[in-house]
């Protein structure tokens, strides 16, 4: 199987090293007076692995375990302290076979999942979020249901190193997710 491997942690090292200022914790959005300042907008770059259950090899057949890195970024516009719209986008580097009906299988190749969704903030530094949208690829798109959920280890002048877990139902088959999220806001 023709798989590309990218290891997400070496991503994250290299990001932290460019930005070190990451590595201490502080208080982000304060202003030279102190007042804390709302900052609506915030993007972000993540890098992880996503587990399709079901999936099988194209080129044996043979279901298997399979966890592909998955890489993407998103763009949120919090609307209140709480509340935030945004789009959740990334790709799963993988080629894979999925079986659609009985007998009949579709072979997703380097999937982009593209996806609209509300996130609450429950507390602070952790946030859900659900969304729709659609995975697609040279073969087919697919509609999808996503929920997530991201937990901010560290911040700092606007910055943001978070954790993050997200689950996608597809029409066909669904996957689970894990990797890290580096978010600024502005």
């Amino acid at each position: 199987m023709n798989i590309i491997r990218l290891n997400p942690l070496i991503l994250i090292g290299a990001l932290v090293c460019l930005f070190p200022d990451l590595a201490c914790a502080q208080e982000a959005g304060e202003n030279p007076a102190g007042e804390e300042v709302f900052l609506r907008n915030k993007l972000s770059l993540y890098a992880g692995y996503s587990w399709i259950p079901s999936g099988l090899d194209p080129e044996t057949g043979q279901e298997e375990f399979l966890i592909a890195p998955s890489i993407g970024f998103s763009y949120e516009y919090w609307l209140t302290e709480r509340w935030a719209i945004g789009t959740y986008n990334d790709i799963e580097i993988i080629r894979i076979q999925v079986e659609e009906n009985e007998g009949s299988f579709l072979e997703r190749e380097n999937a982009v999942v593209l996806s609209l969704g509300a996130t609450w903030e429950a507390r602070p530094r952790w946030t859900l979020s659900l969304g729709g949208g659609i995975e697609t690829d040279r073969n087919e798109t697919l509609s999808i249901v996503r929920f997530g959920t991201e937990y901010v280890l560290l911040e700092q002048n606007e910055w943001e190193l978070s954790a993050g877990l997200n689950y996608i139902w597809k029409d066909i088959y669904d996957i689970f997710g894990i990797g890290f999220v580096l978010g600024k806001k502005f």
